[in-house]
């Protein structure tokens, strides 16, 4: 069974979030599995 995914919310500046954007377009990635990724890392770093 795969688990329910749930929604995160963070306020940054509108400008910050369009760099985040338009860099990980550049790179094809996608920012979403970039923030998974991320919150993963912290958490196996942080245990």
């Amino acid at each position: 069974m795969t688990e329910k995914s749930v929604h995160v919310q963070a306020r940054i500046p509108e400008s910050l979030r369009k760099e985040f954007q338009d860099i990980a377009k550049s790179n094809a990635q996608n920012p979403s599995a970039l923030i998974r990724l991320w919150i993963e890392k912290y958490i196996k770093e942080n245990k």
